[in-house]
């Protein structure tokens, strides 16, 4: 019994390492808000850092601000361990569809890219601007930067200058 009992213990302890030891998570925040236009992509090292982002963001108009808060929050991020990156992405019709492709570790680059989708032909669109954003924690032991690539859609594609986000401590 006692044996048993030990490699039970081992045997999760090997599962949470495991799981701390992954290069980056995908945070499930909502995709589309207005609130998001009020800040640019950016990486959180602290908890002081996202306490004092979500402070600045308070009185600025959203949808659904508590939603996005709520997400950061439920996500349980370990700052001690990881960084909380928040990509955005604004189209110009929010007919666009938008989408996040999974993430690419190379060495310790993580290429991120949200990528607008063209209108499709006949299509007039909406005319109405539409901002998204997508947040991913890394792993600070793992990832020492984070290159994000967007591609506007429309009625045409349009690819923007990549963004570099370095992963360090302040």
């Amino acid at each position: 019994m006692l044996w048993c009992l030990l490699l039970a213990i081992l045997f999760h302890a090997g599962q949470l390492t495991n799981e701390s030891t992954e290069p980056f998570r995908i945070i499930p925040i909502p995709k589309k808000e207005f609130g998001y236009s009020h800040f640019g992509s950016m990486v959180l090292m602290s908890e002081n850092d996202m306490d004092s982002f979500l402070k600045k963001t308070y009185a600025q108009g959203w949808n659904n601000r508590q939603e996005f808060e709520d997400a950061l929050r439920n996500a349980k991020l370990d700052f001690t361990t990881e960084a909380l990156v928040l990509l955005r992405h604004t189209e110009g019709s929010g007919s666009v569809q938008v989408i996040f492709e999974t993430p690419i570790l190379n060495d310790r680059k993580l290429l991120c890219e949200i990528r607008g989708r063209p209108i499709p032909p006949g299509y007039l669109g909406t005319a109405d601007i539409a901002d998204y954003c997508f947040a991913v924690a890394v792993s600070k032991a793992r990832v020492s930067q984070v290159e994000l690539q967007r591609v506007e859609g429309g009625f045409s594609e349009r690819r923007l200058a990549p963004m570099v986000f370095p992963i360090i401590e302040k």
